[in-house]
């Protein structure tokens, strides 16, 4: 007796539909991401960064916010009376109030954004971190100061990170350059639309890496800028001297976290 071809009947394909393929979409989307959020391409800052008609570019910098794991990290160095309502949350709200009262051209967190021994996962307390500054979908760059990488990522890939997030103009180093440390790069700021600079970088801000704690003759002291970095920064000085046809390029002091 020969049986009868098996056929797909409705129903089945139902059940594939239904069942079969979202579980198998669903294991290789755990196999090939983690479990994490889908993959999304960086929302990036318009580049070059340029003055305003009226000659202005605003730079809000922020400094030492030691930020840890959000609310669970308690303040330092406050009344009795504070302590039990600061938290790392307060800085995060300061920093939005100060953003959406000063409307910055740019946010430069100039070192330990983190804290180490604070900051139980470093990815997780840079995003806490910066998100007032995503948010607000303003250009925004980092440096790290020494505290940034006692946490759970070395210096490399807390640079490395910082500058795939949303609205970083950061860069690990600088193209075509050997320099110590990570974190060395220059942003160029272009004159209004307009007007004859439209095209020229009339100011040049410079990012540093001053390094982490090292030890000098048997005692533990901070790190300093290195012969490479200087180098890096007086040729790149020159070029755009004279690329822009004698205008004055200002170079932006780094400041570094202790």
């Amino acid at each position: 007796m020969r049986r009868r071809p098996w056929r797909r009947t409705f129903f089945v394909d139902l059940f594939l539909l239904l069942f079969i393929v979202p579980l198998v979409l669903f294991v290789l989307r755990v196999a090939f991401t983690g479990g994490d959020a889908e993959v999304r391409v960086k929302r990036s800052a318009e580049l070059p960064l340029r003055f305003s008609s009226d000659g202005g570019f605003k730079i809000l910098q922020v400094a030492d916010m030691h930020y840890g794991n959000g609310l669970v990290t308690r303040c330092r160095d406050v009344l009795p009376t504070e302590a039990a309502r600061c938290s790392d949350l307060n800085s995060t709200l300061f920093l939005k109030r100060m953003i959406e009262a000063e409307k910055p051209d740019l946010i430069a967190f100039t070192g330990d954004n983190i804290f180490g021994a604070s900051a139980t996962d470093a990815a997780e307390s840079l995003f806490k971190v910066f998100r007032p500054a995503m948010e607000s979908r303003t250009p925004w760059a980092a440096i790290l100061g020494n505290h940034d990488q006692e946490s759970t990522m070395t210096r490399e890939e807390l640079m490395s990170f910082i500058s795939l997030m949303d609205y970083s103009v950061s860069q690990v180093n600088p193209s075509g350059f050997v320099v110590d440390g990570y974190g060395n790069y220059d942003i160029r700021v272009h004159g209004a639309w307009g007007s004859g600079l439209a095209n020229t970088s009339v100011l040049n801000l410079y990012f540093l890496d001053s390094g982490d704690r090292v030890m000098v003759s048997g005692v533990r002291t901070y790190g300093w800028i290195r012969d490479s970095q200087l180098t890096w920064l007086h040729t790149i000085s020159e070029e755009l001297q004279v690329s822009s046809s004698g205008t004055f390029i200002l170079p932006y002091p780094h400041s570094r976290g202790s």
